[in-house]
């Protein structure tokens, strides 16, 4: 490789002599005169030259590397290596491939079915071949005596006992799959708890409820315990003149909130006898309970207004304990700029009352 590259340079050396004899000395290409980097003097193939060409613009001519100094380098010569800019190619961009097709549940089965079967011949030709041992019968009680026809007929028992311990086998290798796949207590939750997780960053859906009595405990641990669980955040606040409960949330929690609040609780006002030890939160199901009736009319909660805000309000949900009057329920409000909520209430409460009357 380097007699090869001492050729070429010897090549270009004997070019560059020929255009000095021409007076062509001028017209030589950029990058090739006494300031370019070719070299200045011929060099042979068979002796080694005692500096590199590239070396010369540096160390200059008819010196050595003995000669070297270092104050004599130009700025532009360092240790770091320059690396160029990478450029795109000038050309088209590739348009994107084909979108992967939407399998339909029928042809996802008839997937799963065939690389089940090459699969299983895969299996059978290890077998055939010798590589793999064969499988073992599936034995039970209703095939012991085609299989083992000779061993069922000479000693029966011993058979049945057989096929019992492998029957206990599968069943014992049954229970220890499903219990390796179990989920532990925290990790259930866990799944729940992303499951019922909603992406609420950029927008969350706002529901305002006016509800009837809410001096029941179990009534208020309904509503509190299932608006945990479905993240939902707000406040409820019992006063004299308005009960009021704002909750907001995602369009999940939003929508299982509101079959709760409008259909699953039973809006009456049990006596309270003590702290209920015993109140768990009830099934999710689309029963509707009977409402109490007053005056031949179903005591029932409404929805005052429903919407969507860009951020969220409230950090979590409670009951707020201090807020018992109007005015402090007005003020309340007013803080977080949210004094309409409490109109709107107001307003549609009047309204429902010149209607009944």
């Amino acid at each position: 490789q380097r007699k090869a590259q001492a050729l070429r340079m010897e090549q270009i050396s004997h070019q560059l002599r020929q255009d000095r004899v021409g007076g062509k000395t001028g017209q030589v290409g950029a990058g090739v005169g006494p300031g370019g980097l070719l070299p200045s003097r011929p060099i042979h193939v068979d002796e080694l030259p005692e500096i590199e060409w590239w070396d010369e613009k540096v160390l200059g001519l008819n010196k050595t590397y003995d000669d070297f100094n270092k104050d004599s380098v130009p700025p532009t010569v360092t240790l770091k290596v320059h690396h160029p800019v990478p450029l795109a190619p000038p050309c088209e961009i590739e348009p994107p491939g084909p979108r992967a097709l939407m399998l339909t549940k029928r042809e996802r089965k008839k997937i799963r079915r065939m690389n089940k079967l090459e699969k299983e011949r895969e299996r059978q030709d290890l077998v055939s071949a010798g590589l793999a041992p064969p499988k073992e019968p599936r034995l039970k009680l209703s095939n012991m005596m085609q299989i083992l026809m000779d061993e069922a007929i000479s000693d029966p028992s011993a058979v049945e006992a057989k096929v019992r311990a492998q029957m206990a086998k599968r069943a014992q290798a049954h229970l220890e799959h499903n219990a390796s796949r179990k989920l532990s207590k925290q990790a259930k939750s866990e799944k729940l708890r992303k499951k019922l997780q909603e992406d609420t960053r950029n927008k969350s859906q706002i529901t305002i409820y006016r509800t009837p009595d809410l001096s029941s405990k179990q009534i208020r641990f309904k509503i509190d315990a299932n608006a945990n669980q479905y993240n939902m955040t707000g406040i409820g606040i019992i006063t004299d003149v308005c009960n009021v409960v704002v909750l907001e949330g995602g369009p999940k929690g939003t929508k299982k909130m509101k079959g709760i609040m409008l259909r699953r609780i039973k809006w009456q006002a049990p006596e309270d006898t003590g702290d209920h030890d015993d109140e768990e939160e009830e099934d999710d199901s689309d029963e509707e309970l009977e409402d109490a009736e007053v005056g031949g009319k179903r005591i029932k909660a409404k929805l005052v207004w429903e919407g969507v805000q860009a951020n969220r309000r409230f950090v979590n949900f409670r009951f707020e304990p201090t807020v018992r009057t109007e005015a402090a329920a007005r003020k309340f409000f007013a803080d977080k700029g949210l004094e309409h909520y409490w109109d709107q209430c107001l307003n549609d409460k009047l309204a429902s009352t010149k209607t009944d009357s």
